[in-house]
């Protein structure tokens, strides 16, 4: 009877350790996720600029400002807490096609005059 208690001790032991093991794992994961998700969900990324949209931007001649800038952050702020994957953003003189999740501007265009939009899931007049 005792050798049985030893075994069953040491199996019980064992699989303690086991489930501690694997707790600590499970949290290590978890807190990783959640980092990265923040990471992911949070605007602390810059903007940034397709070869495309540098290209149409140049072509247009179109300039931008810090303001300008500044105004697509907010832009795409906007579209992420709506939910929106791809935006169209309406400014005054400009009209863009962002990536809301990467924070990539895709194209920029003077006017909308006789263009259609395809792929896109939100637009923001700012």
């Amino acid at each position: 009877m005792p050798m049985n208690n030893k075994i069953n001790n040491r199996i019980n032991e064992i699989r303690f350790k086991q489930a501690v093991k694997t707790a600590k794992a499970k949290t290590a994961g978890t807190q990783f996720q959640d980092i990265l998700a923040d990471k992911i969900n949070s605007g602390d990324r810059e903007i940034t600029f397709s070869k495309h949209a540098l290209a149409r931007l140049a072509e247009r001649e179109i300039q931008l400002s810090a303001q300008d800038i500044s105004k697509l952050d907010q832009a795409i702020d906007m579209a992420r807490q709506k939910g929106i994957r791809n935006s169209l953003i309406v400014t005054d003189q400009v009209v863009y096609i962002a990536n809301v999740e990467s924070k990539t501007i895709i194209t920029a265009m003077s006017s909308m005059k006789g263009k259609v939009f395809t792929n896109v899931d939100g637009v923001v007049n700012i």
